[in-house]
C-alpha cells in the first residue's frame, strides 16, 4: 500500500493506516542548510563540468585536422577533468570536517 492510499485511509477513518509516519522535521539550522547547499552546488557543478567534458569530447572528435580545434578540444577535456577532481576533492574535505565536528 503506497503513502498516498494509506493517508486517505487515515483520513477516511480506517484502521489499516494508524501506523503512517510522516516527517515533518523543520528543524533548519544553519548547518542543515549550508550542508544542503554545498550538496546542490556541488551537483550541479558536477553536472556543469560533465556536459563541458563532453562538449570538449565532441569539438575534439569533430576537429577534422584544424590543429586549433583540437587543442581547444584537448584543453576543455583537461580543464573539465581538473574540475571534476577539484569538486570531489571539495565535497569530500567538507564532508569529512563535518564529521569531526558532529
Amino acid at each position: 500500500m503506497d503513502l498516498v492510499t494509506k493517508i486517505f485511509a487515515l483520513s477516511q477513518g480506517n484502521d489499516i493506516a494508524t501506523n503512517v509516519v510522516i516527517n515533518t522535521d523543520t528543524n533548519w539550522t544553519i548547518g542543515t542548510i549550508v550542508g544542503t547547499a554545498i550538496n546542490w552546488v556541488s551537483l550541479i557543478a558536477g553536472v556543469v563540468a560533465f556536459f563541458y567534458l563532453i562538449y570538449s569530447g565532441f569539438l575534439y572528435l569533430t576537429a577534422g585536422g584544424n590543429a586549433d580545434a583540437a587543442k581547444k578540444g584537448q584543453q576543455g577535456i583537461l580543464n573539465a577533468i581538473i574540475g571534476i577532481v577539484i569538486i570531489a576533492l571539495s565535497y569530500a574535505i567538507f564532508t569529512a570536517v563535518v564529521k569531526q565536528f558532529s
